[in-house]
C-alpha cells in the first residue's frame, strides 16, 4: 500500500500542468557569441555564423516537469549546423525532438555512450567525443571536457575567432574542473548548472553554492546560470528553491560582481562582442 501511495503521488506531481510556451522568435545576431536559453539547460549557441543546439528538452515526459515556459517551441527553431548533447538523461536528450531534428541538422555531437542512440534517431553524421577530444563545426572548435554525473557526461568548450565559452552540462562538482580552468584560462563565458538536484540525499548536479565556487575558479568574464527550472514527480528527488537568487548571493560572497552574471529568461538572448 505504501508503495502504491508513493507511486500515485509521483504520478500526480508529474502531471502538474506545464506553463504555456512563450512562442518567442529567434533572431540571429552578428555578435561574436550569442546565447539563447530555451528552458532548463537547453540552449542555442551561435558564433560567427555557426549555430548549435545544446541539450534539447521540449517534452518534459512522465516524471519531469518544466517550471518555466518554453522560450522557443520546436516549430520556431532556426536552422542548426549541429546538435550538441552532454549526456543521455531525458531532460537533456529529448528523443522525440532529436528524431525530428535529424532530418535537417547534418551533425550530432555527444559522448561515446550516446553515439548509437543518436545514429538510431536518424543523424547521418555522429561525432563521439571523449574527454579532451575535439572537432570543428563550421566556425566553431568544440572540445569535450570532463564532467561528473550519474551517467557518462561531457562538458564542452566552444571557441571561435578568439572567443571561448564553457558549457558545463549537468555536472556536479569534480576535481578536474581545475584542469578546464588551466586549459582555458581566458574564458569569455561560463554556463554553469545551478539546479542542485539531489536524489535520496545524493548530489546529482551543482548547487547554487557549488556553481559560485566553480565560477570563482574559472574566472570567466561572464557567468550564465543554467540547468534550473525543473521539478520532478519522484518523491525523493529534491531541487532547492530560488536557485538563481541563491546563486547570485553565493557569487557576491565570493567577490563576483553582479554585472558579470547574466540571467536569461526562457527565450531571452545575450550577445557578446569581444
Amino acid at each position: 500500500m505504501r508503495t502504491l501511495l508513493l507511486a500515485t503521488a509521483a504520478l500526480l506531481a508529474a502531471c502538474t500542468a506545464t506553463p504555456l510556451p512563450r512562442h518567442a522568435v529567434y533572431h540571429a545576431a552578428d555578435a561574436d557569441l550569442s546565447i539563447t536559453r530555451i528552458v532548463h539547460g537547453a540552449l542555442v549557441v551561435e558564433m560567427h555564423g555557426t549555430r548549435l543546439l545544446v541539450d534539447p528538452w521540449f517534452d518534459p515526459g512522465l516524471f519531469g516537469r518544466q517550471t518555466e515556459a518554453l522560450g522557443l517551441t520546436p516549430d520556431a527553431l532556426p536552422t542548426f549546423d549541429a546538435v550538441l548533447v552532454t549526456h543521455r538523461h531525458s531532460d537533456h536528450f529529448d528523443r522525440s525532438a532529436l528524431a525530428k531534428l535529424a532530418a535537417s541538422v547534418p551533425t550530432a555531437i555527444g559522448p561515446p555512450d550516446v553515439k548509437d542512440r543518436l545514429a538510431g534517431l536518424g543523424f547521418k553524421s555522429v561525432v563521439a567525443l571523449g574527454w579532451w577530444d575535439a572537432t570543428r563545426v563550421g566556425a566553431i572548435d568544440v572540445t569535450a571536457v570532463p564532467a561528473r554525473h550519474a551517467v557518462p557526461e561531457n562538458g564542452y568548450v566552444v571557441a571561435s575567432g578568439g572567443v571561448t565559452a564553457y558549457l558545463a552540462g549537468d555536472t556536479r562538482p569534480f576535481p578536474q574542473l581545475v584542469d578546464v580552468a588551466t586549459a582555458f584560462p581566458s574564458l569569455d563565458a561560463a554556463l554553469l548548472p545551478i539546479g542542485g538536484a539531489r536524489l535520496i540525499g545524493f548530489a546529482r548536479e551543482m548547487t547554487p553554492g557549488d556553481a559560485a565556487r566553480a565560477a570563482a575558479l574559472l574566472g570567466a568574464r561572464r557567468i550564465i546560470p543554467i540547468g534550473y527550472g525543473e521539478s520532478s514527480g519522484f518523491p525523493f528527488r529534491w531541487h532547492p528553491s530560488k536557485p538563481v537568487d541563491r546563486f547570485v548571493a553565493a557569487c557576491h560572497d565570493r567577490g563576483i560582481e553582479r554585472d558579470r552574471i547574466i540571467v536569461l529568461e526562457p527565450g531571452e538572448s545575450w550577445h557578446y562582442y569581444r
